[in-house]
């Protein structure tokens, strides 16, 4: 074919609407009789490799109606091969997207149209689609002359688009150059060379302590549109970000690299911005952000409402979940809050394997979503659901689920025998009897779930899956459909074992130990336990908040007139004791007018704290309830009728007290009396119970 007539193909391959005779006209210069026969011999080829004719709609133009695969199967016809220009409408905006605000030289739509080889109608509505996805972040497009085509709007938005526009196109971009090829990618390395990435990362190498795999690949595309954004001297106004001091960290010491090696000095609002913007990628002690309280309450209320969904008792392995949970969700939230979509390369493959924890998470996000004001995406949910199944296979080392049943079959005992194996060596299913369809009240005396049967039975009492005595395939895609549509029937099984090998271990550390145990044979003890698959919850042996909160510490009807005043009085018991200095008091105070009410933790309910390094001795909890309710400035929560001190000195010693707030915040009619109480060992009681 001529040069033009592969055109006028790609152009009609691109659109998605009729393309009319005049504009065929108007964009190659020529008459409509050329034009036509053009369009028979594109039609002539077509007929010859199998794919749908050019359709010529009446008053409307033409249209060729390909499905994508064969789009992708004409597109690879010898022919049309040439991938160095032609892009297809994903392809061209996300061309369009980073040349707007990558692109070192002005872009004119004139030279795009004709760099892309498609009609002024196609880049037109490959325009609007760009100016749709740029509204979503506040963003327009303006055609300036001289200058081309500019982004308008606030610069942070127009770097958290960049990245949600690579994330969404390209997804997981490997540094090293070991990439699935496509022509997002290619489109990419034109605008963020992957040599810089390179660079960005041995810069980030060299810079940290620690690494993290999916999070770091993603901040380093992040730093990258930063830095390209400052190089073209796209810069955030000073009055546009405001944050908190960036004290020296891994993450500080990185940009001081970048900034180093590129010979570049930012502003310190620059500095300021991608120092707190990374570090949303990092997770952190939660020791070290305002976020730790809300963090370990929010990864505490997230694993008791997934084993209660689930019921997969993920508290078997709470030490290790926990710790993962609540150090994964702070950066959650400073992510979730500064509208920045990390990307998920294992999405789908978690939510294929792991279904159940990812929509109980799914159904918890809410909870999340009402404290940072703004939705989890798919990929952070996805996340979470990582933390909790890298658990389930150590807990399934110690515990089996089957679901028992009872099979019915009027063939014979032999068939209904193998019947019976089959589900048990397929599905984990414990038959207990098989029994004929004249048997049926004899179910209601056995401890079963499920019916399984080769004939057609009238039993509503439990559910019932009707099957040929043989399981073929099409037989197991049903009994699949029908347990999962049923799982909540399923049995939790403890797996036993000998333990005589355990006992004589256990008769050798008593022995060593003399009758006394120090901090050594306790970790052999541990070990002993960890090594035999026992649960042992590590956390239950902290203290547990009736153990802390002693009736010295407690406050009853305070007369205080402001949520200052409240945490002042709070502290009081605390400070006499010297379990935290008067620092600290000064530092709560400080981070609520910094960050407002975020203590307020529940209805009527107020949780005080601070950082322990702003002044915390040891552990201790107070408790003040007031006479007058005070407005801490949450419009949910308000007014706070009882507050309670937290000092914690590390960040597990707590967890039992946070439990029993947690527990405290879902029983308004318990707060309700606290707050009445008058007397402290009636308080003490109420509280305890």
């Amino acid at each position: 074919m001529k040069d033009r007539t592969l055109k006028i193909l790609r152009i009609l391959i691109t659109s998605d609407y009729p393309v009319t005779l005049e504009k065929f006209e108007e964009e190659f210069h020529t008459s409509s009789r050329t034009i036509r026969n053009e369009l028979r011999e594109i039609n002539h080829f077509l007929l010859e490799k199998d794919f749908p004719e050019i359709k010529n709609l009446r008053k409307k133009g033409y249209q060729l109606l390909l499905t994508p695969e064969q789009k992708k199967a004409l597109m690879n016809q010898n022919e049309l091969v040439d991938e160095e220009y032609f892009l297809d409408r994903e392809n061209r905006i996300f061309d369009l997207i980073l040349s707007f605000s990558l692109g070192k030289k002005a872009t004119f739509l004139y030279q795009k149209e004709e760099a892309y080889q498609i009609s002024k109608s196609t880049l037109d509505e490959d325009m609007r689609r760009v100016r749709n996805i740029l509204s979503d972040y506040g963003l327009e497009v303006l055609s300036v002359p001289k200058q081309g085509i500019v982004l308008q709007g606030a610069e942070r938005s127009i770097r958290t688009m960049i990245y949600d526009v690579i994330n969404n196109s390209v997804g997981m971009v490997n540094p090293e150059g070991e990439n699935e090829p496509s022509l997002n990618l290619a489109i990419l390395n034109f605008y963020l060379p992957l040599k810089l990435l390179k660079k960005l990362d041995q810069l980030y190498v060299q810079s940290m302590t620690s690494m993290e795999g999916i999070y770091r690949n993603q901040l380093l595309i992040f730093t990258a549109v930063w830095l390209s954004r400052y190089l073209r001297e796209d810069i955030i106004a000073s009055s546009a970000w405001e944050a908190a001091d960036t004290p020296q960290s891994d993450i500080r010491d990185f940009v001081t690299a970048i900034c180093e090696h590129f010979q570049i000095t930012p502003p310190e609002v620059e500095i300021k911005y991608i120092v707190f913007m990374l570090n949303t990628f990092n997770s952190r002690d939660m020791n070290n952000s305002i976020e730790w309280v809300q963090a370990q309450l929010l990864s505490i209320q997230l694993m008791q409402f997934i084993e209660t969904e689930t019921k997969i008792p993920f508290s078997r392995k709470e030490e290790s979940l926990q710790e993962g949970l609540y150090k994964h969700i702070v950066g959650l939230l400073n992510r979730v809050k500064s509208n920045i979509q990390i990307v998920n390369p294992l999405k789908e493959t978690v939510k294929k394997n792991y279904g159940d924890i990812y929509v109980a998470i799914k159904r918890f996000a809410p909870t999340i979503e009402a404290l940072i004001g703004n939705e989890l995406s798919e990929d952070e949910i996805a996340f979470l659901t990582i933390h909790f199944s890298t658990s389930v296979s150590a807990i399934n080392q110690d515990l089996h689920y089957v679901y028992k049943a009872v099979v019915i079959c009027n063939h014979g005992i032999a068939t209904g025998k193998l019947l019976s194996e089959n589900l048990k060596e397929l599905f984990n299913i414990e038959v207990l009897a098989v029994l004929s369809s004249k048997e049926l009240q004899v179910i209601e005396k056995l401890d079963v779930d499920l019916v399984f049967s080769t004939v057609a039975i009238d039993y509503q009492e439990k559910p019932v899956i009707e099957l040929e005595p043989i399981i073929k395939e099409e037989s197991k895609r049903r009994i699949e459909s029908f347990l999962t549509k049923n799982q909540d029937l399923k049995r939790l099984i403890n797996n036993s074992s000998d333990s005589t090998q355990m006992f004589y271990s256990l008769i050798e550390i008593i022995e060593k130990s003399e009758g006394k145990v120090n901090g050594t044979i306790y970790k052999e003890l541990e070990a002993l336990f960890d090594k035999n698959h026992l649960t042992m919850n590590k956390k239950e042996i902290q203290p547990m908040l009736e153990d802390v909160l002693t009736s010295n510490n407690i406050l009853l009807n305070e007369e205080v007139e402001t949520w200052e005043e409240s945490i002042v009085r709070v502290s009081e018991p605390l400070l006499k004791n010297q379990v935290i200095e008067p620092s600290y008091v000064s530092a709560m105070i400080d981070s609520v007018k910094e960050f407002g009410p975020y203590i307020v933790i529940g209805k009527h309910l107020a949780l005080a704290h601070a950082r322990p390094e702003d002044g915390v001795n040891k552990l201790g909890i107070s408790v003040a309830t007031t006479k007058k309710p005070i407005a801490f400035g949450n419009e949910e929560n308000d007014p706070v009728k009882i507050i309670f001190c937290l000092a914690a000195v590390d960040s597990y010693s707590h967890l039992n007290i946070m439990k029993s707030l947690i527990e405290l915040i879902n029983d308004a009619d318990k707060i309700e009396r606290l707050s009445q109480e008058t007397d402290v060992e009636r308080f003490q009681e109420i509280l305890f119970s």
